[in-house]
């Protein structure tokens, strides 16, 4: 890819066809196949949540629709603002399709997928902080998918296809961001929790 790489899942075959053979991206821009790609979802109670407002590009629009929940002092951010997040290598295999990347984190106990999750206070991310420039939207609360999923490039195109057809014009968000330097040990949360959803 063209932009800053991150951690990789270690899921690629060389020698299976799935991560290899090229896929049309009719929605999606600048996507390959065999690549990993993490997803967020942001949520905020101050968000236009359940209106055709609720999905902006930048997310920052969508997350501070509403004046009057988000407070600085006394500071509420933790409790008001979080962030689902899902890894992904992206293969050409239609085994690996589900149609509704959309709307949030993929939960399929059977598949491992949405069970095993980390839940810490971090900020907002991406290629413009580093281990020195901060984010200005800190403390929020993350909730990440602890394992890499495989997943079709199709459901990707889907996805993207979802998005062309919200209200608001998430163009911004049709393409692969950078990932932020990992963030140093000195900087990180140290409040971890391993969340485990068991459903029968």
């Amino acid at each position: 890819g063209k932009v800053r790489q991150g951690n990789l899942c270690h899921l690629y075959d060389d020698h299976n066809p799935i991560f290899t053979t090229p896929y049309e991206f009719k929605h999606c821009e600048s996507m390959e196949v065999g690549q990993t790609y993490e997803v967020h979802w942001p949520h905020s109670a101050a968000g236009a949540c359940g209106t055709v407002d609720q999905y902006q590009t930048p997310f920052y629009n969508g997350v501070f629709c509403n004046d009057g929940i988000i407070s600085i002092d006394p500071l509420n951010t933790y409790l008001k603002i979080g962030v689902q997040a899902q890894v992904f290598t992206v293969v050409n295999d239609e085994a690996y399709y589900y149609p509704n990347l959309f709307n949030g984190m993929i939960v399929d106990p059977g598949a491992g997928m949405g069970s095993e999750i980390t839940k810490y206070t971090g900020s907002t991310t991406g290629t413009s902080r580093d281990n020195e420039i901060c984010s200005r939207y800190t403390p929020i609360t993350w909730q990440v998918d602890r394992k890499c999923h495989l997943i079709s490039a199709s459901t990707f195109d889907k996805m993207c296809a979802d998005m062309k057809a919200q209200k608001n014009d998430l163009s911004g968000d049709l393409f692969p961001h950078g990932s932020r330097v990992t963030t140093a040990d000195n900087l990180t949360a140290n409040n971890h929790q391993n969340l485990r959803h068991l459903r029968k």
